[in-house]
């Protein structure tokens, strides 16, 4: 009874918060109001999968397949390239549908291939969600679409490798967290794996998926690891008004919940790497900022002079990866995929001691291949000293032992599966 007096109380100042904050995003509200939101969104999940029910009226159509990628967020990742390979190879057999939180912002999309983009939480999306025969997505699949026994639904993931602790691995993980994960994980047919510890660690363990695995790697990495022509990285150069002679440093720091959320919380030294990438690699360098797609600050107007570039609104992380000539991270999973191209990878991981007590790893991060620095003087010294010869067999070794199944090949693979789904 005392804890269901304390909840209401949080509910109640909740509520007043968000008046106060004309509904602002609720992470600024601390833990327990953020628990409070998941649980009310825990309870609307269960009454959403019986209302929604009523979307059975229309039949499954059997050559509909639906995409989602960054819950409606972005036209990007796998499901892009599974819905450009099928559209490409078989556009009489199967009918492509996008799901989009501004839907009128992808309309172009008709020309590259898809039947109609519907706008995600409306009429049509439930219509389209629960008619189509197999439904795609990279992240948690909506926990509140109650999807039929005849219909298909496969989640390819966003992230190769097993690096950080995901979800239900989270040491943090909250219980309404933990419920709306396993509701969703009920929902889900097929995952996606990139090697054998993601399959182990990743899909049985923080997804708790207890379906079938389709251990084929990821459709994403195709173009990294069939890196047969430079179209990409021109287009990136242009895109940006970068020379066509500069090199190119991607910097790409990972997220940390209620933590880091300004671009100066990373203190790069951009002077510093720059100068040692030209002392060990020669020729001019241009830095790529990304951030994670859920912090919205921009960087600092001043940073144009040092010459670089934020590069977080653009739409799909592998070109940039396929533009870039090294990664500097700290924890993505982005290293997984960068390191199928054998190109420099630096860690920058000034917060790894708390990092390893509040998160942890599946793979101790300091067996990673890639040169590890706590301080900017360390990354500095990596770069200007990297062993190219060392680090290649150092990569090799970690695909060896993590039991990749990155080959190039994921995107056939998983469409032809798509395929057959929508013969049955």
């Amino acid at each position: 009874m005392h804890r269901l007096i304390q909840l209401l109380k949080r509910y109640r100042h909740y509520r007043q918060y968000q008046k106060l904050l004309k509904y602002r995003k609720y992470s600024r509200y601390g833990a327990d109001f953020r628990s409070i939101a998941r649980i009310k969104e825990y309870i609307k999940d269960r009454i959403y999968l019986i209302v929604l029910r009523v979307f059975y009226i229309f039949p499954i159509k059997k050559n509909r397949v639906m995409f989602m990628s960054f819950e409606a967020g972005k036209y990007a990742c796998n499901p892009r390239r599974i819905s450009e390979y099928l559209a490409k190879n078989y556009p009489d057999d199967v009918e492509i549908i996008w799901a989009f939180k501004g839907a009128d912002n992808f309309r172009w999309l008709a020309d590259w291939g898809v039947s109609k983009t519907v706008e995600y939480g409306t009429f049509s999306f439930y219509r389209y969600a629960l008619s189509s025969r197999v439904f795609v997505y990279n992240m948690r699949i909506p926990a509140m679409i109650p999807f039929r026994k005849k219909q298909t639904t496969i989640g390819t993931g966003h992230g190769g490798g097993a690096y950080k602790k995901l979800l239900l691995d989270n040491p943090s993980i909250r219980t309404s967290d933990q419920k709306i994960q396993e509701l969703s994980a009920s929902h889900t047919d097929i995952l996606v794996s990139s090697c054998k510890y993601y399959t182990k660690y990743v899909v049985r363990g923080a997804f708790a998926h207890k379906g079938e695995c389709l251990e084929c790697g990821m459709p994403r990495n195709d173009e990294l690891v069939n890196n047969h022509d430079n179209k990409t990285a021109a287009y990136i150069r242009k895109y940006y008004n970068i020379p066509a002679d500069n090199k190119i440093i991607l910097y790409a720091p990972t997220y940390r919940k209620g933590k880091r959320n300004e671009t100066t919380d990373y203190n790069l030294d951009v002077r510093g790497i720059v100068e040692a990438a030209k002392e060990r690699f020669g020729g001019e360098w241009t830095i790529l900022y990304r951030m994670h797609y859920f912090i919205k600050k921009r960087l600092p107007a001043d940073t144009k002079r040092q010459h670089i570039i934020d590069v977080t609104d653009y739409g799909d992380m592998q070109d940039l990866l396929l533009a870039a000539d090294i990664l500097i991270t700290d924890y993505s999973s982005s290293v997984w995929d960068y390191s199928l191209l054998k190109r420099p990878c630096f860690l920058y991981t000034t917060d790894l001691d708390e990092y390893l007590e509040t998160q942890g790893f599946y793979v101790d991060v300091r067996d990673w291949p890639f040169p590890l620095a706590k301080n900017n003087a360390a990354l500095v010294d990596n770069i200007a000293h990297f062993d190219e010869e060392q680090y290649l067999k150092d990569v090799h070794k970690h695909h060896t032992d993590l039991g990749s199944f990155d080959n190039g090949n994921a995107t056939e693979t998983i469409s032809k599966r798509i395929l057959q789904e929508c013969q049955k």
